[in-house]
Parts: structure tokens; sequence; C-alpha cells
């Protein structure tokens, strides 16, 4: 009679194959450009910054849209050094001793206020833009906002002022690593497009 044993090479080979099924699945969706899609938060839902809306805007509607930036930019100074102001005296309220939570709260009460009328004037010169495009430019710009996503503030600035010829940014400045970053970066800006269908 012989003696059965458990098939412990069966089980190895069944579980190197199920492993690297998995790591195959996870590479290709990464190399790919497979993303996963979240549920919107209450955040992603609100309407963009002034610098996240420049950047979201396709690079034939920014061109319009700049001039009412620049405009607001001037317009909403002492709005923006007031929301500043608000946010220093919110954090200086909170450090103070003994805390005083009802001042606490009418402080940061303030740096809303003051951040969403900031805002406004920013909004309202985004209307007077929207207006001043073709129904086209006007509905891509549209799509391109209701699909941004948070980003850097770096990659917004860049994106949303037009570079001075003296910066190091500059296509013609840049360091073999940084072009070679930037290409990488766009590339993958495209594939995420045509993940999401943007690209025609």
């Amino acid at each position: 009679m012989s003696e059965r044993t458990f098939p412990w090479r069966t089980l190895l080979f069944v579980s190197v194959a199920i492993n690297l099924l998995i790591a195959g699945a996870v590479v290709g969706a990464y190399t790919s450009g497979v993303r996963v899609e979240r549920a919107a938060s209450a955040a992603a839902t609100r309407l963009p910054g002034p610098r996240a809306m420049m950047a979201a805007l396709p690079q034939e509607t920014r061109a319009k849209v700049r001039d009412q930036v620049a405009r607001t930019w001037v317009q909403t100074r002492t709005l923006r050094q007031q929301a500043a102001q608000a946010r220093r005296d919110a954090f200086d309220a909170a450090a103070t001793d003994p805390f005083d939570a009802a001042r606490v709260r009418a402080a940061f009460a303030r740096v809303r206020s003051s951040d969403d009328a900031a805002l406004a004037e920013f909004h309202n010169n985004m209307i007077d833009a929207f207006a001043q495009m073709s129904p086209g430019e006007r509905r891509r710009a549209i799509n391109a906002l209701r699909t941004a996503g948070p980003a850097r503030r770096a990659v917004l600035r860049e994106r949303a002022a037009p570079p001075a010829a003296s910066d190091p940014t500059q296509p013609d400045n840049l360091t073999p690593r940084q072009r070679f970053r930037e290409t990488v970066r766009e590339r993958i800006r495209e594939r995420r497009e045509r993940g999401r269908g943007m690209t025609p």
C-alpha cells in the first residue's frame, strides 16, 4: 500500500501562478493609465479657484481668459489682503491662552467671508469671459472645469501665468532631466485625458 503525501508542489505552483497573475494585472493597469475612480467629495464638487480654473481651461481658451484674470487680480488685491489678514487673525486667536472658542469661531467665520468675497469677484469676471467665448469654446471650457482635479500649486502657476523671458522653466532653459520630467508628465496628462474621453 502506498502512502499519500500532501501535494506541496502543486500548492506552491498554484500560489506562484496566482501571485504572478495579480502582479501582472497591477503592472498592466498602471502602465495603461488606469485610475481608480473615487466618489466625489464635497470639496471636489465645488467650483475650482482661480488657479485651478486657469489650469483646467483648454489652451486656446486660456489666452482669452488670461486678460480677465489679470484684471481681476488687480481689482481683488485689497480683498485678498483682507483674507490673508483674516487667516492670520484666526490662527492668532486659536493660539492665545486662555482659549476662547467663540472668538476663534468668529475669526474663522471672517476668514470664510473674506475668502468668499475675493472669489466672488473672480467668478464674476469669469462669467464675463465665458460670455465672450463661442458656444463651442464655452462647452470645452466647462467640460475641462468639470473634470479638473486638484493640482499642485507649482503646476498651476506654471500653466496659468505666461512665463517670463528669463524664467528657468522655459523649454530653452530646462536641464535635460527637467525636459525628460516634463515630457513624462505631458504623456501622463494625455493618457488621462484619453481615458476620460476628452480627446476627439
